[in-house]
């Protein structure tokens, strides 16, 4: 008999064409606080308090980041707002979705670089907000 976890997972992956593990994360955090919310219904008042709900945890990224350009991400995150010309791999970053290009805020000249989802992945981080 196969794993229901391996059913639901090929019948994602086949319906939904996108990474699967956020959107299965995501389900079984649901489940479980649904989960918790019947059996704490149906307890009484001598249920246990709730606890703190777990960190989210970072989703894995896809590849590894050495060196300068993982220098570079580590400053965007820190908030510099460097434009394509101050940062001389700003291609490779944005080709891997590490950044995002932006228009530049004073109207004209070169487009900013923002952190871009797979960017704080690598950092091991979650995006602010």
């Amino acid at each position: 008999m196969s794993d229901p976890k391996d059913a639901l997972r090929a019948l994602l992956e086949t319906y939904l064409r996108c990474p699967v593990q956020p959107v299965l994360s995501e389900l079984e955090q649901g489940l479980r606080a649904y989960q918790t919310e019947w059996i704490r219904a149906r307890a009484g008042g001598d249920a246990p308090a709730l606890a703190d709900p777990a960190k989210t945890a970072i989703p894995k990224a896809k590849f590894k980041v050495d060196g300068g350009d993982r220098a570079v991400l580590e400053r965007i995150a820190g908030g510099w707002l460097p434009t394509t010309a101050e940062v001389p791999r700003w291609a490779w970053l944005e080709d891997r979705e590490l950044v995002k290009l932006e228009p530049n805020p004073a109207g004209s000249g070169p487009e900013v670089l923002r952190m871009g989802d797979e960017g704080w992945r690598v950092l091991g981080r979650n995006p602010p907000g």
